[in-house]
């Protein structure tokens, strides 16, 4: 039997299974006997290396999409051991540069007592060992009154953070033409819209998973009902002296007419074009039928579904497709002129706030010092704080820079980032030399934030971190005495007379996606000019973002259909800048961290009117980049 070959062994299983099994334990035996014979003797070996059980091997075996075990996957399930091996194991630490006992006594005592290197040095030197020990603990115990000291001032005085990232001037407009103001003024900061669309009664947050197909497409119907008739207004005014009247939506007419709708794509995963157009039509128009639009002859076009359009024309023989002449993207306008002694010196910074491979926030450190440099009027933070797609957060290893046990999401936002941004943010809230008036904070919550599960429109981060855990309540609290002001998202506010639209979510994106536009031009100019025609921040259909509480959508557009003079929002396309379209501004002051390089954000001076003219003549807009 000692010298039988490998396969000779196994022609007898019952002598087998007792040599190789006889070491093992009873349940190891019992595990290794379910799977094939020519198996055990590799899987023997297998388990006195690695020692596996039912787990592991249950795990390699979902992930066989239905196979079997055979001999083959052995090198497979080997490396799957292995691997489990090294994520089991204890992370070991950088070692640390370890010096002499002498030397540190001598360091220590040099510290203490304030004598010379070479005094300190023979002091040491002529210290007994019990003397030596003695000292060390004195002096040690200096050290850590010296340390807790050190802690306590800066407690008391939590403007000592300093940047730990150099920030630099990447670009800016108007700045040859427009200096920095040194002027402040008390900053008034007024939030607008119906507070009931994001809140409720569950610890101030509505509740949002219940929502009835019927009750989406009534919203749906609500908003094309209200834009309707004043699109339809606009186009009549237009062409009041070429005779045409108000049509239905697929009814045939022989004369030259004028109908309102919601673009739609022909294809349900398709992307629009101009070949794939559809209006559809609202009930109260008395036709929900979809016609064919026909746009060739339209000298101008700006679609992307979910659009609610007017169009001047011709409909067809049937009544199934509409051969326009001119297409109305919207409600034309302009927004109120800003008043002339209106002015803001304001600074917006987006999340993320720390890179995708680690949860390192010396880029949100160096945003807030650089704040507390310049002492803008208004300091606006918008999420995620704690980014859902960061790695660390992903793989639930949620460690924290220097330390090597990993944290609950909650530990992270009360241990970690509220007690960063109370150090940060305490001296803005501090009035400043001369009694300058303190800067006001706002922060608005994220899709991507990780405790915060709601849809668009999301209540205000208090409310979505407050009803997490008392820990996480009392951290949240902190910046609450403050002063800090916690928006939803997103937020139309109205500060100092400037009707401003915020939001954490990228409303650009989608639309550069999916616009159809002719003649070509600069797409991202029209696509924000498409936002303020369609009067809100996200007017697609279907969403996009998806995540959007369709029965509370109403927060997503302008308020009392007003158009606001400055929308500031985070875009991955193109770069951080600001533009002015219809004399409205918009800032982008793009994510302060991009998954695997440093980011931007934004600094805004809107100076007070010296006499007539344009608003960009008003407007410095900064973009800064940090390393």
């Amino acid at each position: 039997p000692n010298s039988a070959s490998h396969d000779e062994v196994f022609l007898d299983p019952g002598r087998s299974m007792s040599t190789l099994f006889a070491d093992l334990p009873k349940e190891a035996s019992r595990l290794i006997s379910t799977l094939p014979a020519d198996c055990h003797a590799p899987l023997v070996d297998l388990y006195k290396k690695y020692n596996f059980g039912d787990a592991e091997l249950e795990c390699f075996t979902i992930n066989l999409n239905g196979g079997s075990f055979t001999a083959d996957r052995l090198p497979a399930f080997t490396a799957h051991l292995e691997k489990e091996k090294q994520r089991k194991a204890p992370k070991k630490q950088p070692p640390r540069a370890v010096s002499s006992q002498s030397n540190i006594l001598k360091r220590r005592l040099a510290q203490v007592t304030g004598l010379s290197d070479a005094s300190s040095a023979a002091l040491a030197a002529a210290a007994s060992p019990a003397t030596a020990g003695a000292l060390r603990l004195s002096v040690d115990d200096a050290g850590h009154e010296g340390k807790r000291a050190r802690e306590a001032e800066t407690a008391g005085h939590p403007g000592n953070l300093e940047p730990s990232l150099p920030v630099t001037l990447k670009s800016s407009i108007n700045a040859g033409q427009l200096a920095k103001s040194a002027a402040r003024r008390t900053t008034s900061c007024k939030l607008l819209g119906d507070h009931k669309l994001w809140t409720g009664d569950r610890h101030g947050a509505y509740t949002w998973m219940d929502e009835a197909v019927a009750d989406r497409a009534s919203k749906r119907e609500e908003r094309l009902l209200e834009l309707e008739p004043r699109i339809a207004a606009a186009l009549e005014a237009r062409h009041a002296k070429d005779g045409a009247t108000l049509g239905t939506v697929g009814v045939p007419s022989q004369a030259e007419t004028f109908i309102c709708g919601r673009i739609i794509c022909e294809g349900l995963e398709g992307r629009l074009n101009e070949r794939s157009i559809l209006l559809e039509g609202s009930r109260a128009s008395g036709s929900i039928s979809r016609v064919q639009l026909n746009v060739a002859e339209c000298p101008k076009v700006a679609a992307f579904p979910g659009q609610v359009v007017g169009v001047l024309g011709r409909s067809g023989m049937t009544g199934a497709t509409f051969h326009a002449r001119e297409f109305l993207a919207g409600l034309p306008g302009v927004p109120e002129p800003l008043a002339r002694e209106s002015s803001l010196h304001c600074m917006v910074a987006a999340g993320p706030f720390c890179l995708r491979e680690g949860l390192d926030y010396a880029p949100l450190e160096s945003v807030l010092a650089h704040a507390a440099k310049e002492r803008p009027e208004m300091l606006i933070l918008l999420g995620p704080f704690l980014d859902a797609s960061n790695s660390k957060v992903t793989a639930g290893e949620t460690s924290m820079p220097n330390e090597t046990e990993a944290c609950s999401f909650e530990d992270v936002y009360a241990k970690h980032i509220i007690p960063l941004l109370v150090r940060g943010l305490a001296p803005l809230r501090q009035k400043g030399i001369g009694d300058a008036p303190t800067t006001e904070v706002l922060i608005l919550p994220s899709l991507d934030e990780v405790l915060c599960f709601h849809p668009m429109p999301q209540p205000s981060l208090d409310v979505l971190l407050g009803g997490q855990a008392p820990m996480l309540a009392s951290a949240v609290e902190r910046l609450k005495r403050l002063g800090v002001r916690f928006l939803p998202n997103p937020a139309h506010v109205d500060i100092n007379g400037i009707k401003v639209s915020l939001t954490s979510a990228d409303a650009l994106s989608p639309l550069l996606r999916e616009i159809v536009l002719r003649p070509d031009g600069r797409k991202i100019e029209e696509a924000m000019r498409l936002l303020l025609l369609q009067q809100g921040l996200f007017p697609m259909v279907p969403r996009d973002p998806p995540q959007v509480s369709e029965v509370r959508a109403a927060a997503l557009d302008f308020p009392g259909g007003v158009r606001p003079q400055l929308v500031m929002f985070p875009s991955v396309s193109g770069n951080a800048t600001g533009l002015f379209v219809d004399d409205t501004i918009f800032v982008n002051p793009g994510p302060l961290c991009r998954p695997k390089a440093l980011g931007s954000f934004a600094e805004l001076w809107i100076a007070p009117s010296t006499g007539a003219g344009r608003l960009q003549d008003r407007v410095r807009i900064d973009i800064h980049k940090l390393g």
